[in-house]
């Protein structure tokens, strides 16, 4: 009987250590799975925000990829118009009376200034020019030698002429002409467009 009561003891005080070791364990496993599931959690929100962090910096990119590249489109599309206008203008320029005026006044001008023999360049268009240029050289001053070519580099008009002695070189294009005024020019019509632009 002895032994029984012994034995049940023991039993019960192992089961007693049992019970509190698997308590124990299930409490540790508990733990466990509350820290594990709380680093899990927070990596998800750290990866979203990292995420959304990210989509955010790309989307900003695209926002100041997509302004520049209409700002370019915008230009291009100035640059071009102001091209138009002045091939335009240069057209509407030569076919007036006064660029007649205008040619022959700066080459007479150029050639009283020098001594020596000269070339004059025109474009091939201006060539039918030639004998009012010579007429309105010899009546100024008849002592030059004067050789008229056309130069295929002058597209708009003017003239390009060259002292041939002393190598100077007098540049009254329309293509130089509107180079020295080209920035102003294209400030212009900017500063119109844009005017015109916010009052629509």
């Amino acid at each position: 009987m002895e032994n029984t009561t012994l034995e049940n003891s023991i039993r019960e005080e192992s089961a007693r250590a049992i019970a509190a070791i698997k308590e124990k364990e299930a409490l540790e496993i508990m733990h466990m799975d509350e820290i594990y599931s709380s680093e899990t959690d927070n990596f998800r929100k750290q990866t979203e925000s990292e995420t959304e962090m990210r989509i955010r910096q790309e989307l900003l990119k695209i926002k100041n990829k997509t302004i520049l590249e209409r700002r370019k489109i915008k230009l291009r599309s100035i640059e071009k118009f102001i091209n138009r206008i002045v091939d335009e203008a240069v057209k509407e320029i030569r076919s007036k009376p006064h660029y007649k005026q205008f040619l022959i006044e700066s080459i007479c001008n150029f050639v009283k200034e020098v001594q020596n023999d000269v070339e004059i360049r025109l474009s091939a268009e201006d060539l039918f020019l030639e004998k009012d240029i010579l007429a309105a050289i010899a009546a100024e001053d008849g002592n030059h030698k004067v050789v008229i070519t056309a130069d295929v580099n002058i597209k708009w008009g003017g003239c390009l002429i060259l002292d041939k002695e002393r190598g100077l070189i007098f540049n009254n294009t329309l293509e130089r002409i509107y180079f020295r005024k080209s920035l102003l020019i294209r400030q212009r019509v900017t500063n119109i467009l844009m005017k015109n632009s916010q009052d629509v």
